[in-house]
């Protein structure tokens, strides 16, 4: 087995930042008294790839240096791989991208030399997996998550943002993030959404669902801040039928995760979760990225996965 860390970079990440400020912060990293082994994504779908023959190769601390779609890749490329149990690992992140999100729950540093700190303390944190069984190309389609996912209104943006980044413009990043989020609030059909959990269904007109194992999303919004990352639960925040005005009223409660007096938003936690679309399908996401689409089914594996931390949240 090979002791080293390896560490796979994302160019493409943050935009480009990640191809743009990598050489850095490695210098940082070895000043810092770290020496990684490294490798780069050359393409979507490599950081699966390269995760699978890392581990055949023997190495088992594995870092991803992005966003928080390139440590879901790291994810994926860890429990798809068939060389050795993924509780084997050590995993950890080092972010650059326009989110951060999973970072924030566990307060990883960005800055290289407290980020080696934090590697060397050596805070394993057992870890919760998300497993989304959905439909893509009309097929099954099972992919996991160590963060949150989305519907409704999270995955129609991304569907948006995807769209836009293929034609390119001069708006890219966190700042065409925040336009599409702003702008698609005047356009967006809410879906019909079956769900079932817990021995009930319901029928129901959303605006937005959260699907979580951590706490954050958006870059720094707080849908689900009671999310424990290691209770073998979902959380589970619904945004129902809200008007305009009222969505964008609780907006700013969102950023805070102080948004439960309103009575058209609701909480809870589950083992399992069931989601149809009535009439059409409706898109999933997971981390900024489009993963499939209902009928949806989310389960949890406890603890299924092991993180070098900063901190244990509360």
């Amino acid at each position: 087995m090979k002791d080293n860390w390896l560490i796979i970079v994302n160019p493409a990440s943050g935009n480009g930042r990640g191809g743009k400020t990598w050489e850095k912060q490695l210098t940082g990293l070895r000043k810092a008294g770290l020496n990684p082994d490294i490798r780069m994504s050359e393409m979507p779908g490599h950081v699966e790839q390269l995760a699978a023959e890392a581990i055949a190769e023997g190495y088992r601390k594995l870092a991803t240096f992005g966003g928080d779609g390139t440590l879901n890749a790291l994810v994926n490329g860890v429990m798809h791989q068939q060389h050795c149990r993924p509780d084997e690992l050590l995993l950890t992140h080092l972010s650059c991208g326009t989110g951060n999100d999973w970072c924030k729950t566990f307060n990883v540093p960005q800055d290289p030399a407290l980020w080696v700190q934090m590697l060397q303390r050596n805070l394993v944190f057992a870890h919760d997996v998300g497993v989304a069984d959905v439909q893509r190309d009309g097929q099954p389609h099972r992919h996991y998550f160590v963060n949150i996912v989305g519907m409704a209104y999270d995955s129609h943006v991304v569907q948006v943002i995807d769209r836009k980044r293929l034609k390119g413009g001069l708006m890219q990043g966190k700042m065409l993030y925040d336009y599409v989020v702003a702008a698609e609030l005047l356009f967006f059909k809410k879906p019909v959404l079956e769900l079932r959990h817990d021995g009930k269904a319901e029928r129901q007109t959303v605006f937005n669902i959260a699907i979580s194992i951590c706490r954050y999303n958006g870059g720094g919004m707080l849908p689900t801040p009671y999310a424990d990352p290691a209770d073998g639960q979902l959380d589970v925040t619904v945004f129902g039928d809200m008007p305009l005005w009222m969505t964008l009223r609780d907006l700013p409660k969102l950023k805070k995760g102080t948004f439960f007096g309103n009575p058209n938003i609701r909480w809870f936690r589950t083992g399992a979760l069931d989601v149809d679309g009535i009439g059409r399908p409706d898109l999933v996401e997971a981390d900024g990225e489009s993963i499939g689409q209902s009928p949806a089914r989310f389960t949890v594996m406890q603890q299924a996965l092991r993180f070098v931390v900063n901190t244990v949240p509360a």
